[in-house]
């Protein structure tokens, strides 16, 4: 029990006591709470489809959490296009969801808040091994937009094709393989670029 002088009593250091609580904030670092769309736009992955929609959502709006949900944690490798990747074969040898997570947090610190990124898959095929798992292969173009001036690249062009597997009835991406099919820039490339800047 505190020794409050006897002014201080009853109703006055109870106002003293919660006064002191609100200071607490300023002690902590405080950053901007996620907008409560976010959560939203994730959907259990109880299909393909879904998976698809949850990722090319996160894409879109470069939001991380989700972003990374839709890999299957230690499991996922990233194969990027051969060219693309070039000198730098030791920076993807074994590319994984830090890695993912990695690259896009930083494409996320670069985007300017509001900006929205397109993703459009052309002619996805969907091949079932098993019940549990499938291959997804389609074209793909991505419009991004971001500050870093240093890439110039508004539009990735190239061929994804994801391999998913099932786990406790959810769908997750478990290999990644990225191929260029135009002279212009890949998926790659942007990862490249933004998992060391």
């Amino acid at each position: 029990m505190h020794n409050w002088p006897k002014a201080l009593t009853g109703n006055a250091a109870r106002l003293l006591g919660r006064l002191g609580l609100l200071a607490l904030p300023a002690c902590f670092q405080l950053r901007e709470p996620e907008p409560a769309a976010t959560a939203s736009e994730w959907i259990q992955p109880t299909q393909i489809g879904i998976l698809l929609a949850n990722f090319t959502t996160a894409v879109q709006s470069v939001n991380v959490g989700n972003y990374e949900r839709t890999f299957s944690g230690p499991d996922y490798r990233f194969v990027p296009d051969p060219t693309s990747a070039g000198s730098s074969p030791a920076l993807f040898a074994n590319w994984s969801v830090p890695e993912e997570t990695t690259y896009f947090s930083s494409l996320r610190r670069r985007t300017a808040t509001g900006t929205a990124n397109t993703l459009t898959l052309i002619g996805r095929r969907d091949q079932l091994y098993t019940t549990d798992s499938a291959e997804v292969s389609a074209l793909y173009q991505l419009k991004i937009t971001q500050q870093d001036t240093a890439f110039r690249a508004g539009l990735l062009q190239g061929n994804i094709r994801l391999i998913l597997r099932r786990r406790n009835n959810e769908w997750r991406i478990v290999s990644w393989r990225d191929q260029r099919t135009t002279p212009g820039l890949c998926w790659t490339d942007l990862k490249k670029y933004f998992s060391s800047h």
